[in-house]
Order: structure tokens, then C-alpha cells, then sequence
């Protein structure tokens, strides 16, 4: 929008600078503004005038013309510059030629001596263009028996100093035409950026609040006073959508919540009926299925009250909560014929945290390693000095192309693993809880490496 209002402002001062002040440039000649040349010739006349004035009155009175710097610029500029000046009876003359004195009779003029003839009689006489080259002058005066004569011929190119005294007077011209225009549209302009630039950080405000928008946590919307009125249609929209959206996902998350925690009952109920059945294999697979379905239930209880209503964060040792989370699985892995070792640089590591998300993030993820580790393999758990959880395995590795989509519900990797695709999404739930990161990579010598870490401060510790 600025660069818009910079070039209609550009088009409107251009505009404005031809009819109110280049028209009437073109249209009327200025008092006191002439072509650098004719300056530089009106100079010329004035010194050569002031100095037959002076010798009129007093002989060697005029000092020496020949000295007098701005002739000796004007004969810089125009080499065939030349004047003629004759004053009681003598002459003073720079160049060669002829002077007009002789080739148009103003000396047999001066001989007649009309002035003496007739008393009170005074002639005067002058030409702006008695002949070339270029600019030429004279002016002859006979008044009570005293004549003066000056002429000067050959300018044709202004001075250094009549140039830029001209385009002085050109400038003050322009500025007594349009510089009421001039600071009008200057002022003008002032005030729109100012104005739109205090509208553009509003809308930036907006912009930055959009960015910054918890997908998860709606209940925030934007604000719609003091913006601008033409953004203000599009900000009342988005909120609207905000508020739609955000009843759409407590919805849905009221429905899956409450899905989850009604199946636990029922299932509880069928388990226990199937434990009174005779032994068999239909009642231990019939069991087994049931034991899937409640860790269904569990890990949907888990992944919808996470950040729902979360509990306060309080000081934990994670070196604790990883040590229980790997002891827990001690039994698992030893029966599948792994070998799950759990390593630390620190022997405590305190951080604000909810110790039960936590441990449950790091259960998962060592899980996930356990499950995808064949027999005779190994699987580290690893816990750095800055507060990173490693988890390395020695299985097949993650497939590039399915690294997007890793942590999203209900992704399954190998059709042959038993679970729902839960794990990884409750992990990622719980990082964001804490506003900690989480990192995933080929482990050294094959295999995945996940890496959590909770603290958001722990890249920062001494």
C-alpha cells in the first residue's frame, strides 16, 4: 500500500508541478530572469557603461578595464569577444575589427558637434543588435558638449557565474509558482504515510498474533478494534471461523474422550467374564483382543486429556523418570532377547515437568524401539548432560518419505506390528506440553535414534 500511495502521490506532484509551475513558466517571461547569455552580455554593458560614466566625469577615474575580472571571464568564455569605448576624445579597446563607432558614422557624428549648435541639445542613441558576431551592443550619449561612447560585440557563451545566477532566479521563479503546491503535497504526503503506516503495524500486529496461533487452544481471537475499516470485515471473518472450528474440535474431542472412557467399563466387565472361562486357545486369544482394546481406550484417555486440563508443573528428576520408564520394560525386552541398557552423564537432572507425561513419552518411544528390534539387537537409552532423552535401536530405520507424517494419530508403519499408532502422537503432545523438541535420525550404524528433550532451558545450561 505504501509504494501504491508513493507513486499516485509521485503522479500527483508531477501533475501539479506542470500547470502550476512549468505551464506558467512557458507562458510568461519573468521580471529579472533571462538567458544566461543575455546576462552575461547585460555584465559586459554594466562595466563598460560604469567605466565611460566614470572617465566622462573624471579622467582615469575608471581604473583599468583591462584588469577588471569579469571582462576576463567573459573573453575566457568567448574568445571573440571585443569592446570600444571613446570618451572625451580618447579610446579604449580590446580585440581586433572594426569598431561600429566608424562603421555606423558616429564619428562623423561627433565631429558635427550638433550640441553646440543647438543649446540645451542632448543626443542619445542605442542598439541592441548593430551586427554580429554574436551578442552586440552600443550606446552613444552627447549632452552639453561632452560625448561618451561604448560598444562591445562577439558574446556567444554565458559565464560560469551567469549560468548559475540564472538557474538561481529560474529556482525562485518555480518556488514563488508552486511552492505553496510543493509543501501542500509534501505535507499531504507526510501525513497519509503516517497514517498508513500506523496502519500497517496494526494489521502486522494481527498478522503476528495469527502466527503465533495455538492450533490446539483456540480461545483467543483477534482484535477488532482499531483497525483499519478495510481489514475489519476480514478480521470479524476469521474470528468467526476461529470460534467454528474451535466448537468443531471440542466436539470432536468430547466425543472421543467420552468414547474412550465409556469402553473401559464394558471391556473390564468382558474381561472379567472371559477369566472365568475354561482354559483354551479362543479364551486367551479372545483375552488378548480385549487387552487391545482397553490400551485403545487408555492411550485415546491419554492423547485427549493432554493439555485438556493439564497439571500444574512441578520439579522432577529425569533421570528418575527415565531410569522407572526403562526398568519398567526390563522384563519385556529380556523375554524378546534384547538388550535394553540405559546410559547417563548426570546422576540428576531437575526440571519443571509433569512426571507422568513424561515418563509416559519416554515408555512410548522406548516401545517403538523395542518393537522394532529383532532378537540379539540392542536398544540405548541414553540421557545427555543437557537434558536430552536418546532412545537408538538397531532396526530397520524410519523411511525418509514417512517422516511428515510420523507423529500424526493412527499411523502405522509395518501392518505386522501389533498397536494403533498411538505412541508417537502422544509423545509429540506431551513435548509440546512442555514446550520442549523432539528429533528423529538415523542412529550410528544403523537403525532410528529418537531424541526428546522437555526442558525448553536445557540448551542454555551451564
Amino acid at each position: 500500500m505504501f509504494g501504491q500511495l508513493a507513486l499516485i502521490t509521485i503522479l500527483f506532484v508531477g501533475f501539479g508541478v506542470y500547470f502550476f509551475t512549468l505551464r506558467p513558466l512557458l507562458s510568461v517571461e519573468p521580471s529579472g530572469v533571462a538567458d544566461p547569455v543575455q546576462i552575461t552580455a547585460s555584465n559586459a554593458s554594466q562595466i563598460l557603461s560604469r567605466f565611460a560614466f566614470a572617465e566622462r566625469e573624471r579622467p582615469g577615474a575608471g581604473g583599468d578595464l583591462a584588469a577588471d575580472p569579469v571582462l576576463r571571464d567573459i573573453k575566457a568564455h568567448n574568445p571573440q569577444f571585443r569592446y570600444f569605448i571613446k570618451v572625451r576624445g580618447r579610446e579604449f579597446r580590446s580585440g581586433e575589427g572594426t569598431p561600429f563607432f566608424i562603421s555606423l558614422a558616429f564619428d562623423r557624428l561627433q565631429k558635427q558637434d550638433l550640441t553646440k549648435a543647438y543649446s540645451g541639445l542632448c543626443l542619445t542613441s542605442t542598439n541592441d543588435d548593430p551586427g554580429g558576431p554574436g551578442r552586440s551592443f552600443l550606446a552613444y550619449s552627447e549632452c552639453g558638449g561632452q560625448a561618451s561612447y561604448y560598444e562591445y560585440a562577439g558574446i556567444e557563451h554565458a559565464t560560469t557565474t551567469a549560468a548559475s545566477g540564472s538557474v538561481r532566479l529560474y529556482s525562485k521563479f518555480i518556488w514563488s509558482y508552486g511552492g505553496i503546491f510543493l509543501f501542500t503535497v509534501g505535507a499531504a504526503f507526510v501525513v497519509f504515510a503516517i497514517i498508513l503506516l500506523a496502519n500497517v503495524l496494526r494489521i502486522r500486529r494481527v498478522a503476528g498474533m495469527a502466527r503465533d496461533l495455538d492450533p490446539d487452544n483456540l480461545s483467543d481471537l483477534f482484535p477488532e478494534k482499531g483497525l483499519p475499516l478495510e481489514v475489519a470485515p476480514l478480521v470479524s471473518a476469521l474470528n468467526q471461523m476461529i470460534v467454528r472450528v474451535d466448537e468443531a474440535q471440542r466436539r470432536q474431542r468430547f466425543f472421543l474422550s467420552a468414547a474412550a472412557h465409556e469402553m473401559r467399563t464394558p471391556l473390564t466387565v468382558l474381561r472379567t467374564r472371559l477369566e472365568i472361562m475354561d482354559d483354551g486357545r479362543l479364551k486367551e486369544k479372545l483375552i488378548s483382543d480385549v487387552r487391545r482394546l482397553t490400551d485403545l481406550a487408555n492411550q485415546l484417555l491419554k492423547l485427549m486429556t493432554i493439555g485438556e486440563a493439564p497439571e500444574p508443573l512441578k520439579e522432577s528428576d529425569l533421570v528418575t523418570l527415565t531410569g522407572r520408564a526403562v526398568g519398567e520394560r526390563e522384563v519385556v525386552a529380556a523375554r524378546r532377547g534384547l538388550d535394553l541398557v540405559f546410559e547417563r552423564e548426570v546422576t540428576r537432572y531437575t526440571l519443571w515437568a509433569d512426571p507422568g507425561l513424561v515418563e509416559t513419552a519416554v515408555g512410548n518411544v522406548i516401545d517403538n524401539a523395542l518393537s522394532f528390534s529383532a532378537e540379539g539387537q540392542r536398544v540405548v537409552v541414553r540421557l545427555d548432560k543437557d537434558g536430552w532423552v536418546r532412545v537408538r535401536d538397531q532396526g530397520p530405520g524410519i523411511p525418509a518419505e514417512q517422516m511428515k507424517s510420523l507423529f500424526e494419530p493412527f499411523t502405522r508403519f509395518s501392518t505386522g506390528r501389533s498397536g494403533y499408532g498411538l505412541g508417537l502422537a502422544i509423545v509429540k503432545a506431551v513435548v509440546d506440553r512442555h514446550e520442549g523438541a523432539v528429533e528423529i535420525g538415523e542412529a550410528p550404524g544403523g537403525g532410528a535414534e529418537v531424541a526428546l528433550r522437555f526442558d525448553p532451558d536445557a540448551s542454555s545450561r551451564p
